[in-house]
């Protein structure tokens, strides 16, 4: 079983030149990706009135939460116990962690389209949903079965296989646009788009499921379960329990801005308002996704720098968080001046309510970005728990900010409260890891 190291290409590179490299072929991946996604949701605005398009919005946002209470990030467990393991060159042990990350995957993704399909009629009576809302959710949720592939991000990330994880970002969002252009050859209406949607989707899904499954087999030679017992695994992989738990608790913090703040604006403002929100956020994935690949680029060469006590990690750490800073702070400022412009010309006049509401989604971006940077490098020192604790006090104060402010300030009151809400866990990680930094002696860089 080869470690990154032994990849041809990357073997003699620095490990700030190696993450560089990284990000770059899954930004490229990454970028287009994005542009794609918020082609396909401006062609259905172009399309559908914002009330209809909040339908679609509500529908795939209800999925998506259900889906993320059952979301255990396992590619983030996979890295912080797989990459200790592959430096010891433990095969045996890393084996018996896929399997028990794919059980998870293949386990979690059943129970959540069970509970997504049961929960529909429920859901549309608590957020006051009209009645074809709950059958358009249960069509969708279905292809919440596809969703177990945290395993193939994972051993894709280990092995600095970006180049294949960049053209699976890609498969997703061509087959989407491909599903939605296809409906408007065909009945263009909320219910084609919905299924077209939830088609594409999970064909993406198992393209990747498939791909992860190739690169397995090229590492350990064999994909299979055999062997796999859940008896005894907490003394095979100490603190993954734990782990696995803030690693859970944090994603579902995580997704209340993305997510669970579109039902919210459904709710207090309608369906429409549900759709203006996702498209501050289809837009302001130009900083959110480069951030979160970057996050994910970096975690496993910071878990490295961390383990050989290298001088590398605080040098990285600084050089992306000065560079983050500075494109998101640019982006958000022309956005004062062109937001207005871009939704108008490009949506249609119903849609230039919603460019004051993208500014401040993107000034949150721009503090998230910095945030989720330095999660990476809090995760590698060993502070996921604190960093959990500093999510929640984030998410109860977002909480409190939207439903104070929404009522008042109306639409731009959700950014308002996701500029407040990303104040907190920024501030704080970068406090730990600078602590942690301080006390800890690192050694300088010595070449592969």
């Amino acid at each position: 079983m080869s470690t990154p190291e032994d990849i041809p290409g990357l073997e003699n590179l620095s490990p700030v030149r190696r993450a560089a490299k990284n990000f770059a072929k899954l930004l490229r991946g990454r970028g287009v990706a994005a542009l794609l996604e918020l082609l396909t949701i401006g062609l259905l605005a172009r399309t559908l009135t914002p009330d209809e398009l909040g339908i679609v919005v509500l529908v795939q946002t209800y999925a998506l939460v259900v889906r993320g209470l059952l979301n255990f990030n396992v590619f983030e467990v996979l890295i912080r116990f797989g990459v200790p393991l592959l430096e010891v060159k433990d095969a045996p042990a890393f084996k018996e962690l896929l399997r028990l990350t794919r059980f998870i995957d293949l386990s979690s993704t059943a129970v959540a389209t069970v509970i997504a399909i049961a929960a529909a009629p429920l859901a549309g009576k608590i957020l006051g949903w009209d009645h074809s809302l709950p059958f358009l959710a249960i069509l969708y949720s279905v292809s919440l079965l596809t969703y177990g592939f945290g395993t193939a991000k994972g051993v894709l990330r280990i092995f600095d296989r970006y180049d294949a994880l960049s053209l699976q970002l890609m498969i997703g969002p061509v087959l989407r646009l491909a599903g939605v252009l296809l409906a408007l050859l065909l009945q263009p209406g909320v219910m084609t788009f919905v299924v077209a949607l939830a088609l594409a989707t999970a064909a993406g899904n198992i393209s990747l499921i498939l791909r992860g499954w190739v690169e397995i087999r090229r590492q350990t030679g064999t994909t299979s379960f055999r062997g796999f017992s859940l008896k005894g695994w907490e003394s095979k992989f100490p603190g993954l329990g734990g782990f696995m738990s803030v690693v859970y608790w944090q994603s579902n913090l995580d997704m209340m801005p993305k997510y669970l703040s579109t039902l919210m604006a459904g709710a207090f403002l309608g369906p429409s308002g549900a759709g203006y929100l996702r498209l501050a956020y289809e837009t302001t994935k130009i900083l959110s996704k480069p951030g979160a690949l970057l996050r994910q680029v970096l975690y496993p060469d910071l878990v490295r720098m961390w383990v050989r006590q290298s001088s590398d990690f605080a040098s990285l750490l600084l050089r992306t968080m000065l560079l983050s800073a500075s494109v998101g702070l640019v982006i958000a400022i022309a956005s004062i001046f062109g937001g207005s412009f871009l939704f108008s010309r490009a949506l249609g006049a119903a849609y230039a309510e919603a460019a004051p509401l993208l500014t401040w989604i993107l000034v949150a971006a721009t503090l998230e970005l910095m945030g989720t940077i330095l999660r990476a490098a809090g995760y590698a020192v060993g502070h996921a728990g604190k960093i959990l604790r500093l999510h929640l006090i984030s998410a109860v104060i977002y909480l409190a900010a939207f439903v104070s402010l929404t009522p008042v300030f109306g639409l731009i009151g959700p950014g308002l409260a996701a500029c407040i809400g990303a104040i907190v866990p920024l501030a704080g990680i970068g406090m730990l890891v600078a602590k942690s930094i301080r006390n800890t002696t690192l050694l300088p860089h010595q070449s592969a």
